[in-house]
């Protein structure tokens, strides 16, 4: 049963069985908030990582490159990509 504010009415017999399931109402919904923690961890899980945290590449190609360097090239873009995902 939801919890109905409109429980007890002003000047009403008791009822444990109302008042008990006011309470449990009210648990049942205060267990359901989202707690600041809850929160920080949503966000960090669903939120881009920064742009930032990715390390410059450093790397002076040749001409032509090497398949090392494009390969640097790949699994940098590559950890930039994964970043933006998350």
């Amino acid at each position: 049963m939801p919890f109905d504010p409109t429980k007890p009415a002003n000047n009403s017999p008791i009822s444990s069985a109302e008042l008990r399931s006011q309470l449990t109402s009210l648990k049942a919904e205060i267990d359901d908030r989202v707690t600041g923690n809850n929160l920080i961890d949503y966000v960090g899980d669903n939120t881009p990582a920064p742009v930032g945290a990715v390390a410059p590449l450093a790397l002076i190609a040749s001409n032509p490159p090497t398949q090392t360097q494009l390969q640097q090239v790949i699994d940098k873009l590559n950890e930039l990509i994964d970043g933006l995902k998350r």
